[in-house]
C-alpha cells in the first residue's frame, strides 16, 4: 500500500495538532508546579485563570483549532446547518469565553513583577530553609538554597504576598517573558477573530479585489510579529514556549491552506452561477 503526498500532508497535519495536545499538558505541569509556590494556600476559584493561564488558553485554543479544521477541511458546507451548525457555535463561543478570559489572565499576571519590592532586609542566604522561594524566570520557581542566594548579593527583590526573592536579572526576564505572552495572545485574537469573519462573511467572493487583498496583508503582518516572538522567547532562554509558538503558527498554516482552498472553490462555484 502506497501513501500519497496528500495524505502524508494529512499526516503531518494532524501529528502537529497532537504536539500541541502534548503542549497542553505540559504547561498544566508548568502552571501546576509555579501555583505551588505563588498560592501556598492553593488555589481559590477566583485565582485558577491566573494560575493556570497557559494550561486553559492552550485547551481552548486547541478545541477551536479543531472546529475551525471541521469548518474549512473535514465537513463540507452542505453539513454545517441545523444541529450541527449550532453545536459548532455553542462550542465557539465557549471557547471564545474562556481565550478572553485567559486573555485577561495574561494581563492579570503582568502584576506579578511588580508584586516585587527592593529588599532591605538581612542577608537571604540567612533565610534558606525557611520557606522562602526563588524566581529564576516566570512560572519557574524554587525554594531559596545555597546556591540561588548568591544571585541575591547585588541586587535582590523580594515579593511580601508570595515569600519569594527574586534578583534584577531575573525579574527583569519576568517582566519581558509576561509582556511577550500578552502580545502573543492578543495577536492569536486578532487572527482568529479575521479568520472567522472570512468563514462568516463568505470571503470567496471578494477574492480579487483590494481589499481581500489588504486583509490577507494584514493577517501575514500579524504572522510575522508571531514569528517574531517565537524568537524573542528562544531569545530570554525559554525554548519550550518557542517551541510551542513555532507549532502553533504551523498549524494555523493548515488552517490558512483550507481556508484558500474552500475560498477558491466556492469562487468557482460562484463564476459557474451555482451559488450567489
Amino acid at each position: 500500500m502506497s501513501i500519497g503526498t496528500g495524505q502524508l500532508f494529512q499526516i503531518f497535519k494532524y501529528s502537529v495538532y497532537a504536539l500541541l495536545a502534548i503542549n497542553t499538558g505540559h504547561f498544566f505541569l508548568e502552571n501546576f508546579s509555579g501555583s505551588a509556590f505563588t498560592y501556598e494556600d492553593g488555589v481559590a476559584l477566583s485565582d485558577i485563570i491566573v494560575a493556570y493561564t497557559d494550561a486553559i488558553d492552550t485547551a481552548a485554543w486547541l478545541v477551536l483549532l479543531m472546529l475551525l479544521e471541521l469548518e474549512t477541511w473535514v465537513l463540507p458546507d452542505e453539513k454545517i446547518k441545523g444541529w450541527v451548525d449550532g453545536i459548532i457555535s455553542v462550542v465557539s463561543f465557549a471557547c471564545w469565553a474562556v481565550i478572553l478570559y485567559s486573555f485577561y489572565g495574561y494581563i492579570a499576571t503582568l502584576g506579578v513583577p511588580f508584586g516585587f519590592d527592593a529588599y532591605i532586609g538581612p542577608d537571604p542566604c540567612g533565610l534558606t530553609g525557611t520557606g522562602a522561594s526563588f524566581a529564576n524566570a516566570l512560572d519557574d520557581y524554587e525554594l531559596l538554597n545555597a546556591t540561588n542566594c548568591q544571585a541575591l548579593a547585588a541586587n535582590a527583590y523580594y515579593s511580601v504576598s508570595d515569600n519569594m526573592f527574586a534578583s534584577a536579572e531575573n525579574l527583569s526576564l519576568i517582566k519581558r517573558l509576561a509582556w511577550t505572552d500578552v502580545v502573543n495572545a492578543g495577536l492569536w485574537v486578532l487572527i482568529v477573530i479575521i479568520l472567522e469573519l472570512e468563514i462568516y462573511l463568505k470571503s470567496s467572493a471578494l477574492i480579487g479585489t483590494k481589499f481581500f487583498l489588504a486583509y490577507k496583508s494584514f493577517k501575514v503582518l500579524l504572522y510575522s510579529i508571531l514569528f517574531v516572538n517565537a524568537g524573542y522567547w528562544w531569545y530570554l532562554g525559554e525554548p519550550w514556549d518557542a517551541w510551542d509558538a513555532m507549532l502553533w503558527i504551523v498549524a494555523f498554516f493548515f488552517i490558512e491552506m483550507n481556508m484558500l482552498k474552500w475560498q477558491e472553490e466556492r469562487a468557482q462555484l460562484r463564476a459557474a452561477g451555482l451559488i450567489e
